[in-house]
């Protein structure tokens, strides 16, 4: 369980940090390509963060399910941080619906990501000995 909630907070955070970088970088582009290119960037690198992290847990416990949870767990984070940085620097009001699918999208993506990523640390558990 200290595992899992280690790579999840910790994932999180960073997929946070990226989040907020990307969204201060975008807020004072005019050119749309460009923006689309922040964004498929963050999203990139939010996938690649949920992927290791369940990945590196998945390898560690011999198991899908920890590496899922932190995952989902980095995905939660990071869209409940989300939502705050929408709250505190809104480029326009927020509703009630975007965030939550602010916070279901980010859950998604990181489930996703963190099926591969836990599916391949499964992969590479060791055998068990044989007898």
């Amino acid at each position: 369980m200290r595992l899992i909630l280690l790579w999840g907070l910790a994932i999180g955070c960073a997929i946070a940090c990226v989040d907020v970088l990307a969204g201060e970088a975008s807020r004072s582009l005019s050119d749309a390509d460009l923006r689309a290119a922040i964004e498929l960037v963050d999203l990139i690198v939010n996938l690649g963060l949920c992927g290791w992290a369940s990945f590196r847990v998945a390898t560690a416990l011999g198991e899908l399910r920890p590496g899922l949870e932190a995952a989902v767990l980095a995905g939660a984070v990071a869209g409940l941080v989300g939502i705050v940085y929408q709250v505190v620097r809104p480029l326009e009001a927020p509703a009630a619906e975007d965030l939550v699918a602010l916070v279901a999208w980010n859950i998604v993506l990181a489930a996703v990501a963190g099926s591969l990523g836990a599916w391949a640390g499964n992969l590479r558990r060791p055998a068990p000995p044989t007898r």
